[in-house]
């Protein structure tokens, strides 16, 4: 046993001398060597010395080498060589053989197969190459520049953690953070703080913040996953996580994601979005919804909010703008005579049939006999075709307004029973209201002025579309719809509503086969209802409907509140009579043209123009099929009721506190009471 223990000594004693032996600083050459004593410590001046330990080479003008210490102070051109091909020079060191440890001060460079430390003060240890700087340093890889107050570099993974003033600048990007890993052999930039991303070149207008993320610097793709902003110019785009691809000017956006402009004043907000930066589109899916500003009078601003499955917008040229089916407001003596409707055999009136639209071939219709005249009419179109030269094809020119004619004269009365006091019966006079703006849109509009000016195919100005995509529902305070798809353009600011929609304003219910909805100077200014235009609206008894039917129906606004409408092309009407507070009966028109007066919310008066014919049916003798108009519909229970109803994401989420029992009791149920129940 003695033996053993012995042997296993003497074993520990030889491999403590070998690692002594190993870890020696050696002299190995130098031009004068002298012998110096200061402070009681012996050492040897050493003139262009070379020292080795472990592999590595240490070079320079001279040194104080402390034998006994295995210590050097080196001066002047001082040269680090390690095995790798690491070489690190300065003008001072002080190294400690015992540690491996290398203190460098003053035009410090490291230089390994990558990249090149630069600072005046570098801490290394070369046992497991780890190089710190607290003063300020440069490290530059490439043609990436890194700059910090602190750095601690490990060459042997290429790791880079820097502090503090920390900037990377790339050929792509300028990068200033707080915290950051950087790879030289990768060169990815991690960041664990506050940090901004600045684009150069294509990308000089975009900045990107996080305070969590990476950077590819060859690549310039970005992912962020904290507090995370994407702008350019008067563009952001923001969500809990974010990605970006500089090259492609792709963004991509993940949870409570936030698109918004600011010149054009739109908000898109969803879960999920990708942005373009060639045409400057953002799609949004995942509870999307866009916010668009509106005065609603002089000193307050409303918002429209409108959500769909899906919502686009994007910059696109003017040139590229399909328009909407432009047509003037007409005045009332442009109105063309509808065809008349006969007397039923009750004395009411028998709506006209409406002509069937021309029969696709091969099938053939029976020939429709036309009264003398409409063949008058008919005539007139073709001689007026014939005339007219065909003009060049500027469907795609954006042009929002058109003209309206400066005064509309007085048309004829209708005449009506006494008892429909609610039917106006005298002659109406547009001009009061359309002489007072300057154009009227009928679909999107187009000025007559515009119309004859050459198109211009360089034109390079540009506007911003929205498109939704199904299941879209309109939310304002006085103003809802929904509908399949709609369309917004910021040239023309014309909201077009597609596939069934549906309005609802002032307790009025509007529909037709698309509806358009313009807005000016951040105000609702008219409204189009294109094609089976429809109006019902219902007053205390909810099974009395006063209906407006028409081919085209153009509403006006004043300060964003419905106040007239006129109804074109086969204008029929059923309005119900009130006599203390009961209703006594109802008239039943058909005109070429009627205007809808509307004030505090309701539906005032309706003023039949153009050779009207009416008749007034007593309650208690009203034919059933007489009491609502072709393609009546009424549906409250479709109409958005609030903002948080179409968008879930606005309702409140509700906390709930639990309150602390102090350590050792039990919480008593609380006995419930006939007050608490109720």
């Amino acid at each position: 046993m003695r033996k053993l223990l012995f042997l296993f000594i003497a074993l520990l004693s030889v491999c403590h001398v070998s690692a002594q032996k190993r870890s020696q600083v050696q002299l190995t050459s130098s031009t004068e060597i002298k012998g110096v004593e200061r402070n009681g410590v012996q050492f040897f001046r050493v003139i262009n010395p070379v020292f080795v330990q472990e592999g590595s080479t240490l070079r320079a003008d001279s040194s104080d080498y402390n034998q006994a210490g295995n210590a050097f102070d080196a001066f002047g051109h001082v040269v680090i060589t390690q095995p790798d091909g690491t070489v690190i020079y300065s003008d001072l060191l002080n190294y400690d053989g015992n540690t491996r440890t290398a203190i460098l001060t003053n035009n410090v460079r490291m230089v390994d197969k990558t990249s090149t430390l630069t600072t005046n003060h570098l801490t290394y240890k070369m046992a497991n190459k780890i190089g710190t700087y607290i003063g300020g340093g440069k490290i530059e890889n490439g043609k990436d520049v890194l700059t910090s107050k602190n750095g601690y570099y490990f060459a042997s993974t290429n790791d880079a953690y820097f502090r503090f003033d920390v900037v990377v600048n790339t050929p792509d990007a300028l990068i200033n953070t707080d915290t950051l890993k950087y790879n030289t052999n990768s060169k990815i930039a991690y960041f664990y703080g506050p940090t901004t991303i600045d684009g150069k070149n294509a990308n000089r207008a975009s900045r990107l913040y996080t305070e969590n993320g990476r950077y590819n610097t060859v690549t310039d793709q970005a992912w962020f996953g904290k507090k995370n902003l994407y702008t350019e110019g008067s563009k952001s785009l923001k969500g809990d996580s974010l990605f970006y691809d500089g090259k492609a000017g792709m963004g991509k956006a993940i949870n409570n994601i936030t698109f918004l402009d600011t010149v054009q004043k739109v908000i898109l907000k969803g879960n999920q979005g990708i942005y373009r930066r060639a045409d400057e589109s953002a799609l949004v899916t995942r509870n999307a919804y866009v916010v668009m500003e509106v005065e609603k009078d002089s000193a307050s601003v409303d918002s429209i909010y409108m959500t769909a499955d899906t919502l686009m917008t994007k910059i696109i040229f003017m040139k590229d703008l399909v328009s909407a089916n432009p047509e003037e407001l007409k005045s009332d003596e442009e109105i063309e005579e509808d065809p008349e409707g006969t007397v039923s055999d009750d004395g009411g009136i028998a709506i006209p049939k409406r002509l069937a639209p021309p029969p696709a071939p091969p099938k053939q219709e029976p020939e429709v006999k036309l009264s003398k005249r409409e063949r008058k009419r008919k005539k007139e179109q073709e001689e007026a075709s014939k005339a007219v030269k065909p003009l060049e094809d500027n469907s795609k020119t954006a042009g929002p307004t058109t003209t309206v004619a400066d005064s509309v004269k007085t048309s004829a009365t209708a005449e009506v029973p006494p008892a429909a006091d609610s039917i106006a019966t005298v002659s109406d006079t547009l001009s009061k209201k359309a002489g007072n703006r300057a154009s009227l849109p009928r679909g999107n509009g187009v000025d007559t002025a515009a119309k004859k000016a050459a198109f211009n195919p360089q034109d390079t100005l540009k506007t911003r579309i929205i498109n939704a995509y199904h299941k879209v529902k309109i939310f304002k305070s006085d103003l809802q719809s929904r509908s399949d798809s709609a369309f917004y353009s910021y040239a023309d600011s014309i909201i077009r509503c597609y596939i069934n929609p549906i309005i609802w304003t002032q307790g009025t219910q509007l529909s037709a086969d698309t509806i358009f909805l313009q807005m000016k100077n951040q105000k609702l200014d008219n409204m189009l209802l294109q094609n089976n235009g429809l109006i019902v609206s219902a007053e205390g008894d909810s099974s009395r409907f006063n209906q407006v039917k028409g081919k085209v129906v153009t509403g006006l606004f004043r300060d964003s509140k419905l106040e007239s409408m006129f109804v074109d092309g086969n204008a029929e009407s059923i309005y119900y009579t009130l006599e203390d507070s009961v209703y006594t009966g109802f008239n039943r028109s058909l005109s070429s043209r009627m205007k809808l007066e509307f004030a505090d919310s309701k539906l005032k008066r309706v003023v039949l123009v153009r050779k009207p014919e009416g008749k007034y049916y007593p309650i208690e003798k009203a034919p059933k099929d007489m009491e609502i108009l072709e393609g009546f519909m009424w549906k409250p229970k479709e109409r958005p009721k609030s903002k948080e109803e179409i968008i879930p994401t606005l309702t409140p989420q509700k906390s709930t506190v639990t309150s602390r029992q102090p350590p050792g009791k039990t919480p008593q149920p609380k006995k419930e009471t006939t007050k608490s129940k109720l």
